[in-house]
């Protein structure tokens, strides 16, 4: 009994060893090839994040994307970097820093 149990808990797991390697294939193919100009898919890996979250964003056009044909959207890879880099978030040290050299040069101007 024990042995039939087994047996569908090995077809789940086979499974689920096939999905992950399909896409960890997908994410190589992806870094490895080095395309510049990636699919909605392809982003949303690249990403992390849903395809539903990034076709949201295409629609609030809160991310830069390209539709050359009216219906395909493309995303460039330098301008998802870009864009993800806009937003970056200082370390406690940098904010020290930049306020003393702040008060650097307002101690210099009196």
């Amino acid at each position: 009994m024990n042995q039939q149990n087994s047996v569908p808990k090995d077809t789940q797991l086979q499974r689920q060893v096939a999905e992950l390697q399909k896409r960890v294939d997908s994410l190589e193919d992806i870094l490895d090839n080095g395309k510049e100009v990636l699919t909605v898919e392809e982003a949303a890996k690249f990403m992390g994040m849903a395809r539903s979250t990034l076709y949201k964003m295409t629609c609030d056009q809160s991310i830069p994307f390209y539709r050359p044909n009216g219906k395909m959207i493309f995303f460039e890879k330098a301008d998802i970097l870009s864009w993800i880099r806009r937003n970056r978030v200082y370390t406690q040290e940098e904010i020290d820093e930049e306020a003393r050299l702040h008060m650097q040069t307002l101690s210099k101007k009196h």
